[in-house]
């Protein structure tokens, strides 16, 4: 929640043609819109800048250039100085020097990065106005991820519109306006902002909580109600500022009869950020300590398999990629090299494999690997087909769909956090289920696979990096529950414990239950491959020949072309 020291925050991006922009802006701009106004352009590092004196003559707020600390206060405006970037602390905004040399500095990116980090509870919204390049395409999405709003300037308006245009395309735009409407839009926001509060917190919440997450999963499919309340209370609130509606129950009802509302709340759950490197001393131990042993005795044929759910936009398959590539030039080996990325998130996925991403990735990967890996595409990096071709992307669901096997590294980075406890347990019994024994499996700094015990122990705990425990000589883990479509109940728990099948049942029943679940036409085979029993509905399949009867699955299978 915000309070009287803690503003909500705009951060304004800009760069070439954006004098003009911001001048407009803030003159369509109320003399106290109730909030903190941060611009970040891209300026001369050689030269004194002048913006903070041109937009002093186009607001009653008064406007600073933030030469140190300052004290971040409502209806004040700070204006980035040049040769520095601006940090977001507790209650201040701080300039500091650039670490990335010039030709590299993405200081709009930078600053949404920052003020994503410290505003998981506060307000905060992210304005791309016009400008060359592409900074700020991927600080916004962090910025949406902690539950912020992303307002773009309408190419069509912009004096240069590669900004936004590459805002835009990272699919995270709420708003698309001409300037004049963005200031409009954004006085709108703040003074919903005030009520959102009031929004959620009554006493009929968890109902209506139930009932949205009911009717999504209805909607499109997927299950919620496991995933942490706090998320999922943080998401559907930016839903309710975005629409404009004042409780739950009105976005509900919002909800129901606005079809593409499913969709975008959908999109805004499955929200998660990544980069290249993401964590760069957990990489760094990844490539040191893990990636050569999958190389040690590999002078053979074997592949290595990486598995990476919850991949989003893919530049974490990609530099795992990156890394095993290394590793197999430094060895002068060539082992087919696997790495599947898996999302929910189509739209995701198709940035994924379309492997082309801002230029701005500069702040997060090398120059040699820039060269070797990338092919610069005026202001994109496209992935070139070395790497594309050994990462691999599909549509899976990681608590529903089988999971990949016989991987040697999962890679799931800061998507535990999301659920709770017992989805999480769920989780680690899949990706034990998946590793090859002695496998390893990578998490976020905030994640633990300490639970359920047994299942792996721990190789480097800073970095989040554990083995896979052995389940015996030759023996696979047991394969892990999923949770299939579910009817939701009129009252009572968002979700339903798990089915349990009779451990007494014979072969017959069980099967009977589990194709309660599971609709296709199915055989019940032992390990022979003879037939147990049959569906209602596999005859369909099937065939019997002349002469003795046989229960060999393989001699039972229609041929069909």
């Amino acid at each position: 929640m915000t309070s009287h020291f803690d503003p909500p925050i705009v951060g304004i991006g800009a760069s070439a043609g954006g004098v003009k922009a911001l001048q407009s802006f803030f003159e369509a701009l109320p003399d106290e819109p109730n909030a903190a106004f941060v611009v970040v352009v891209h300026l001369d590092p050689e030269a004194r800048s002048q913006l903070a004196d041109i937009l002093a003559t186009r607001t009653a707020m008064p406007v600073v250039q933030v030469e140190d600390t300052e004290k971040l206060e409502s209806n004040r405006v700070y204006v980035i100085a040049p040769n520095s970037r601006l940090v977001i602390a507790d209650h201040t905004i701080s300039a500091v020097p650039f670490d990335e040399p010039r030709s590299n500095r993405a200081p709009i990116d930078l600053f949404f990065r920052s003020l994503a980090e410290k505003r998981n509870e506060g307000h905060a919204y992210a304005i791309i106005l016009t400008g060359a390049g592409a900074d700020g395409a991927i600080g916004v999405k962090s910025l949406k991820e902690s539950g912020g709003i992303v307002l773009v300037q309408d190419p069509g308006e912009a004096e240069y519109p590669s900004m936004p245009r590459s805002a835009i395309a990272a699919e995270v735009a709420d708003f698309v306006l001409p300037v004049g409407g963005l200031a409009k839009q954004l006085v709108e926001l703040l003074k919903d902002g005030k009520q959102e509060s009031s929004a959620i917190g009554q006493d009929d919440d968890e109902e209506m909580l139930r009932r949205i997450l009911g009717h999504l999963r209805v909607r499109i499919g997927h299950d919620f109600s496991l995933y942490k309340r706090a998320t999922i209370l943080r998401r559907i609130a930016r839903r309710i500022q975005v629409t404009r509606k004042e409780s739950l129950a009105d976005y509900y009802t919002f909800l129901r009869e606005n079809a593409e509302e499913a969709q975008a709340l959908f999109t805004d759950f499955l929200i998660s950020v990544t980069t290249f490197f993401r964590d760069p001393h957990a990489f760094d131990i990844l490539s040191k300590d893990v990636i050569p042993q999958l190389f040690e005795g590999n002078e053979t044929a074997r592949s290595i398999r990486v598995w990476v759910p919850g991949c989003a936009t893919g530049e974490e398959a990609y530099t795992i990629g990156i890394l095993l590539l290394e590793e197999a030039a430094r060895r002068d080996l060539r082992p087919e090299i696997q790495v599947f990325g898996s999302d929910l998130d189509a739209g995701a996925l198709t940035i994924a494999r379309e492997g082309r991403f801002p230029a701005t990735i500069e702040a997060d990967v090398s120059e040699d690997r820039l060269r070797r890996f990338f092919q610069r595409e005026g202001d994109h990096y496209r992935v070139r087909r070395e790497l594309r071709d050994i990462v691999l992307f599909a549509s899976h669901s990681l608590l529903r769909d089988p999971p990949f096997s016989r991987v040697d590294i999962v890679s799931c980075r800061n998507l535990l956090i999301y659920l709770d406890r017992e989805l999480q347990h769920q989780v680690c019994n899949t990706f034990h289920y998946a590793l090859n024994p002695g496998g390893f499996l990578f998490l976020g700094a905030s994640e633990s696979a300490d639970q359920p015990a047994g299942l792996f122990r721990s190789v480097d705990r800073d970095a989040r990096i554990y083995r896979s425990v052995s389940a015996g000589a030759e023996k696979r883990p047991a394969f892990p529950v999923l949770l299939g479509p579910r009817q939701l109940p009129e009252r009572g728990p968002a979700v339903p414990s798990a089915p349990s099948f009779s451990t007494g049942a014979g072969d017959s029943a069980l099967h009977r239950q589990m194709l309660e679940r599971i609709a296709p036409p199915s055989m019940l085979v032992d390990e022979n491959l003879r037939a147990i029993h049959l569906s209602e509905n596999a005859g369909h399949f099937l065939h019997l020949s002349g002469g003795p009867v046989s229960v060999d699955a393989t001699e039972m299978v229609r041929v069909t072309l």
